[in-house]
């Protein structure tokens, strides 16, 4: 038996006739998400659906999402969907699922992991501990469990969670919408881009939805990004607003508009030989027309 993240793994088709056996009704309500892409409107970007598997079977399953049935709430990440096939059940495959979820959880910096549920005494098995009661968005009363991850496998989620941010990179293009090169940034091991359905950009997660203005701005005016709006020199939105980074980020969006992100991808490749992700941010966050002028300078060197 192996694990395997739906969104990431190979052969989906097959994976979501197999969910769709289960005659759970949230389970039913799972594969219908999945199947109306629906999934990270109601679940929240960065979802993932953990799959135990015994060769072509699917044996027990899960979801590690921003939001569940508990809604509107603070509190996050939420386990949900937890579930057995009957033929695999008493041997604590849920609790292999749960250890997944909460290894990735820990990775992203998350303090605790919730469960909403009616059982008593089945999660308690697995460190969690009754918080509180809460209703639920079907206006049912419901308890809430959590887990505290601080000592959970981390080493274990570095692993897991690389597998599944690879697949993500190789899916989008690595320039944000504000103009950085997410393959150059401090959290690019950890974070499949804005563009992506699993973004943990540092900036976008102080945003209660996980999008931060730049990336609703773009899309909003129909852009590919900052770069392609001719109020760039004087935009203030999101990441523009103020201080080293806001200096940094915009030069590199006005380089973009004006020699392309493949010509800024070469320059910070240059650049990452001698410096690191802070370090260049300090270099081209002091004065906008002096990060430019250095932009060009590189430009330059790297046409000769």
């Amino acid at each position: 038996m192996e694990i395997i993240e739906y969104f990431s793994c190979d052969n989906k088709n097959h994976w979501l006739d197999e969910l769709r056996k289960c005659n759970w009704p949230a389970g039913k309500f799972l594969s219908s998400l999945i199947t109306e892409n629906k999934i990270y409107e109601t679940l929240g970007t960065n979802t993932i659906i953990p799959m135990l598997v015994d060769g072509g079977n699917l044996v027990s399953f899960c979801t590690l999402a921003k939001w569940d049935e508990i809604q509107p709430t603070k509190l996050t990440p939420w386990i949900g969907f937890v579930y057995t096939y009957p033929e695999y059940r008493g041997h604590h495959y849920a609790g292999m699922l749960l250890k997944y979820a909460e290894s990735i959880a820990g990775i992203m910096g998350m303090e605790y992991v919730y469960i909403s549920t009616d059982h008593i005494g089945l999660y308690e098995k697995y460190g969690y501990e009754f918080l509180e009661m809460a209703k639920t968005i079907y206006d049912e009363e419901s308890k809430i469990y959590r887990k505290s991850l601080k000592e959970c496998d981390k080493k274990y989620g570095d692993i897991e969670k690389a597998k599944i941010v690879s697949y993500w990179k190789n899916k989008k293009e690595q320039i944000a919408y504000c103009g950085f090169s997410c393959n150059h940034c401090f959290l690019g091991k950890w974070c499949g881009g804005c563009r992506s359905n699993f973004n943990v950009c540092s900036y976008s997660a102080c945003f209660m939805d996980g999008n931060c203005p730049n990336a609703i701005c773009a899309k909003k005016k129909k852009i590919d990004g900052c770069y392609n709006c001719s109020d760039i020199f004087s935009c203030n939105v999101g990441f523009y607003g103020s201080g080293n980074d806001s200096i940094a980020c915009k030069a590199q969006a006005i380089f973009i508009a004006k020699h392309g992100d493949e010509a800024l991808v070469n320059i910070l490749n240059e650049l990452h030989k001698n410096y690191d992700f802070k370090e260049i941010q300090e270099i081209l966050g002091v004065d906008l027309e002096k990060s430019l002028e250095i932009l060009e300078s590189e430009y330059i060197k790297l046409q000769k």
